[in-house]
């Protein structure tokens, strides 16, 4: 097990060693990348920029996600015994550790299901003071723009979340959302590309967590990225605190996480991928055990998710402004590899999921991709595994019918079985798009 030490102050860190891993957070104090690795040097002043006084809570909440964030980056899979499951205890500085401790079994079950890892926590008194917003013109008009908005939108840059913004302030709804994004690299331009095609007013939070480790240790950094729900849930949140306390309203707490219900499931397509493939960021179970978490904790928010029982072509389909989404399509990303390589490959399962979505939704135009003919993806041994992966369980699934048994294979779902229903049929439809475009392109 690797112990992570988190601190705003490098003289509170212990030194690193192969089982303890020292993080230094924030930007209170000079930082010595010889000696520590680092999270979230800049957040403390995207939090003070908004330009409005933000709880203690919400603090300790990001101070928490932050560690999260780090340690999964950090920890390479590999290193563990069977190659995936990794076990990390975290030590974290927050102001109400009396709190977090007593949360912090059922954190741990939360991040255990979440990321497939065994987490512990351990909560200590922070001494960091809570920054306070401030005070330039510029945070004023920043302040300013938060003025009226009534909830929170995740926005990551993707096509989902793209449809989920258009349809929101392209159409006639009631929200008026503040745009949280979780700026990796590369990706802020194409968040803003998109946000050049909405209409009516809206609020802006964009962060980075930013892990990096000490120098010696460059390169050594895990891409599964499991936990990146985690703090982009953890940052909703305290956009819900700021816009409360700018409108003086402690009724403000939705948060809308556009996502399509069939990747929302993401059941495993062939037995060796339980777990190891499939990703449970937006599953049902993870944020209504998040959310009654939260709420425990004091939070007072409810996620919501309008497209649980859509696919990703439907969602397209139906978008309320089909010229906006349209010229959306090739400005979002959703490959699982972009981070890599900067270039959508147009072969993994997210990209046939939404290479299918378009083919559904009568899109022409689509985003660049590093394998266009998937024919040809098919004959190569080191390319194919995710394209065969589909198919099989597009075979499997055909012969028996038994979508309801692959449903549960991701994970508890709700009781209500009307949900439930519902769920399954969207899987259904879901991995039909998948097999109607392959036929479309011959394979």
């Amino acid at each position: 097990m690797t112990n992570f030490y988190f601190h705003n102050d490098p003289s509170e860190l212990p030194s690193y060693s192969k089982h303890c891993h020292p993080v230094q957070i924030y930007n209170t104090h000079q930082y010595d990348k010889t000696k520590y690795s680092v999270a979230s040097r800049a957040l403390l002043d995207t939090v003070r920029n908004l330009g409005v006084q933000i709880d203690t809570d919400a603090i300790d909440l990001i101070t928490i996600a932050t560690a999260v964030t780090a340690a999964d980056t950090f920890e390479q899979r590999e290193t563990a015994a069977d190659a995936w499951s990794r076990q990390m205890h975290l030590h974290i500085p927050v102001k109400d550790n009396s709190k977090w401790s007593l949360l912090a079994d059922r954190l741990r079950d939360i991040l255990n299901f979440l990321t497939g890892d065994q987490w512990k926590f351990t909560f200590f008194k922070s001494s960091m003071a809570i920054p306070k917003p401030k005070t330039s013109s510029k945070a004023e008009e920043k302040r300013d723009t938060l003025k009226g908005l009534n909830s929170v939108c995740l926005f990551s840059g993707g096509l989902d979340s793209a449809v989920g913004a258009i349809d929101i302030l392209n159409g006639n709804s009631d929200y008026r959302p503040l745009l949280v994004s979780h700026a990796y690299r590369g990706d802020g331009v194409k968040q803003e590309n998109i946000k050049s095609l909405l209409r009516s007013r809206f609020g802006e939070l964009s962060y980075s967590i930013s892990p990096s480790l000490k120098e010696d240790l460059k390169g050594k950094t895990d891409t599964s990225m499991r936990g990146r729900s985690f703090n982009f849930l953890a940052m909703a949140v305290l956009g819900i605190v700021a816009l409360r306390n700018v409108n003086d309203d402690s009724k403000i707490s939705t948060i809308i996480v556009p996502e399509n219900g069939y990747i929302s499931i993401n059941p495993p397509l062939t037995r060796r991928r339980i777990g190891s493939h499939s990703t449970r960021t937006t599953h049902p179970y993870f944020l209504n055990r998040f959310e009654s978490f939260l709420n425990d904790a004091g939070y007072n928010v409810k996620f919501i998710n309008p497209y649980q029982f859509k696919t990703k072509g439907e969602m397209l389909a139906e978008c309320k402004d089909q010229v906006a989404i349209a010229k959306a399509v090739p400005l979002s990303v959703s490959c699982s590899h972009w981070h890599r390589e900067h270039i959508q490959c147009g072969r993994c399962v997210p990209c046939l999921i939404r290479r299918s979505s378009v083919y559904h939704a009568k899109l022409t135009e689509d985003a660049d991709y590093e394998s266009t003919n998937l024919q040809v993806v098919y004959k190569e041994r080191e390319k194919r595994d995710d394209l065969q992966a589909v198919q099989t369980a597009i075979i499997r699934l055909n012969k028996s019918g038994d979508y309801r048994s692959w449903l549960r294979q991701s994970g508890s779902l709700p009781s209500d079985a009307d949900i439930r229903r519902k769920l399954e049929s969207t899987i259904r439809r879901g991995l039909r798009e998948v097999e109607v475009f392959l036929k479309a392109e011959n394979l």
